[in-house]
């Protein structure tokens, strides 16, 4: 086998490794490639994919933007340069910059449609939800057969205000088995952005048998050390907010009941504080006025493990609940939260 053959066999197991998340398998691939040529197009994509699915965002950056420049005329290594800086960096500004040049090279359906879901995301980051739904307008006759890829953009429209057309793409993501229970949770929040609550609590009860179904989290918690660490996390709080909330108790459960799923509560919540939130204050004072009363704080144990990626993500998703469902508690809304990072 020639060295060219031989190249060309260890590109194409590296990538499937890579699509098997056989990442030991892919480096071993990529770094036998790198020794024939690495200055190969196909080798560069392949180191940029891997340290793309890695969360090495430095060198998945560096390799796209080797392609950018042995490619200029390919849109998808500035598509995936913009998803990095949009999810990765946090910046949807350089995000949406790097973006505008990779549109007047589009001509597969496939690549206009990972742009489109970037540009978008980032325009709804911003703030600027008008230019968010011209940009899911380009779609609007585009053939979406990608189960996943209508569930991104049923998301997308939902957030744009748009519940029509995030129905249309969450009916059609719910076909799929393995993202029904996603879809009719996403559902559920369109239903519920219409105002029709049967409807909303349909698709959240069934959201909520799915889930009761579905494998266990492969990353777990005490109860313990959920408390421990939510506890430490009241403490971050002011003295003022410490003492109201000092007696107050923690219960870690599963999941909300059935009983909570049936008056209209999301069935993968996080956490939930229980009791009379405290009054905003009037004005541009912010905070909140005396008065309110927590009772009991809520938190989902079964949800919080499913989102979390290992241990130390757990801790800090518990971290992050308490802080957001606190917030809430003190008057603070959405706007506050996002602001604060507590979205």
């Amino acid at each position: 086998m020639s060295r060219q053959d031989r190249l060309s066999a260890d590109i194409d197991r590296g990538f499937e490794a890579l699509e098997n998340g056989e990442f030991e398998e892919a480096a071993a691939c990529l770094e036998r490639c790198t020794k024939i040529d690495r200055k190969h197009a196909d080798v560069i994509t392949l180191g940029a994919a891997l340290a793309d699915a890695q969360g090495d965002t430095e060198t998945a950056m560096a390799r796209y933007r080797e392609l950018t420049v042995l490619h200029p005329d390919d849109p998808m290594p500035r598509v995936c340069i913009a998803r990095l800086q949009l999810h990765d960096e946090g910046d949807p500004d350089a995000a949406l910059e790097t973006l505008e040049g990779a549109f007047e090279f589009i001509d597969e359906e496939d690549d206009l449609i990972a742009a489109v879901l970037v540009r978008t995301e980032a325009l709804i980051a911003i703030g600027d939800m008008d230019k968010a739904k011209e940009s899911l307008d380009e779609l609007s006759t585009s053939a979406i057969d990608d189960p996943q890829v209508a569930l991104d953009l049923g998301e997308l429209a939902l957030a744009t205000g748009d519940t029509k057309r995030a129905m249309e793409w969450a009916e059609l993501a719910k076909g799929e088995e393995e993202l029904r229970g996603d879809a009719l949770h996403l559902l559920g929040f369109i239903h519920e952005a219409r105002e029709d609550r049967t409807a909303a609590v349909a698709a959240w009860q069934e959201v909520r048998e799915l889930d009761a179904k579905a494998p266990a989290p492969k990353v777990t918690m005490s109860e313990d050390e959920i408390e421990r660490i939510a506890r430490e996390t009241l403490d971050e709080l002011s003295e003022e907010a410490r003492a109201r909330l000092a007696h107050v108790p923690i219960l870690i459960e599963d999941v909300p009941s059935v009983e909570m799923v049936a008056d209209g509560e999301d069935p993968r919540m996080l956490g939930l504080f229980e009791g009379e939130p405290m009054r905003p204050l009037s004005g541009d004072e912010g905070g909140a006025s005396m008065g309110g009363v927590a009772t009991v704080i809520h938190l989902y144990k079964t949800n919080l493990e499913r989102t979390a990626a290992d241990l130390d993500d757990l801790a800090e998703q518990v971290r992050i609940t308490v802080l957001h469902e606190t917030a809430h508690f003190f008057g603070l809304d959405e706007d506050a939260l996002t602001k604060l990072g507590l979205d």
